[in-house]
């Protein structure tokens, strides 16, 4: 009897260590069935109006990551450091000019969405990377960005990455932003001009991001580029332009896991 006592009572005092570790192990953070991070959250952006222009506008910004905590070719955990992929976004407001622009008569261009991928190689203090993304909506081109990082821990849950940039851009892309076609150079009265695919431009990028806890933080990103020779003989630029383009955001994101596979 007494032996079964104890059974019990041993029984019972597992059960309920095990009720009051439940909330923890509810509220871990990646969980162990985890195989997929997703990141959402949103904040604000300051960017040119359009594409190559010369005033900013204040717009959303929405923040959108995609972690492999497990590799889907072969189930194996994934490193932080090595090669990795991941999505690549990018979102461009719409383009008009009002009737008192000295641009007036030029077509509209529509916001448009890039959606693509990144390689890149991380290190502890280091990160390389080459992205390629596919516009939709306003323009249907290409773009193509490489990049290099250094990475800094200034302190606890505090992270930078800052580094030069480069992009490529193709020919739909270069003319819908920076080209004037024949017909809209009669009635503008604006030189046509139709720029080729090649390189866009090179400047400079760097987030800052700070974990408030495993799931939740706070991120901020600013980034330089100065437009390349070919755009900035785009009589658009030459009237109402800018090569040098800014942009700076800042907003808050949440994280959680997928049993994916």
């Amino acid at each position: 009897m007494r032996r079964l006592l104890r059974s019990a009572l041993a029984t019972s005092l597992a059960g309920v260590g095990l009720l009051a570790a439940a909330p923890a192990l509810a509220q871990s953070f990646p969980g162990p069935a985890d195989d997929v991070v997703l990141t959402v959250g949103g904040g604000l952006n300051v960017s040119p109006d359009w594409e190559g222009s010369k005033t900013y506008v204040l717009s959303p910004w929405p923040i959108v990551g995609l972690k492999f905590l497990r590799s889907p070719l072969t189930g194996q955990p994934s490193s932080d450091t090595g090669f990795g992929i991941a999505p690549s976004f990018r979102y461009l407001s719409k383009r008009t000019f009002g009737g008192a622009s000295v641009l007036a008569g030029l077509p509209d261009v529509p916001q448009a969405f890039e959606a693509g991928l990144t390689v890149d190689y991380t290190d502890t203090n280091f990160r390389a990377f080459a992205s390629l993304r596919q516009g939709m909506g306003g323009h249907h081109g290409q773009i193509a960005e490489l990049g290099v990082d250094a990475i800094l821990h200034p302190m606890d849950k505090l992270t930078i990455a800052a580094g030069p940039r480069v992009s490529f851009a193709s020919a739909d892309y270069m003319r819908t932003y920076y080209g004037v076609s024949p017909v809209a150079a009669l009635a503008t009265g604006i030189p046509a001009y139709d720029p080729g695919a090649g390189y866009r431009g090179a400047g400079l990028g760097a987030t800052v991001t700070w974990d408030i806890d495993k799931r939740w933080f706070v991120k901020s990103e600013a980034s330089w580029t100065h437009l390349s020779d070919a755009i900035a003989r785009s009589p658009i630029v030459k009237a109402d332009g800018a090569r040098d383009q800014f942009s700076i955001s800042a907003g808050v994101g949440w994280r959680f896991g997928i049993d994916a596979w």
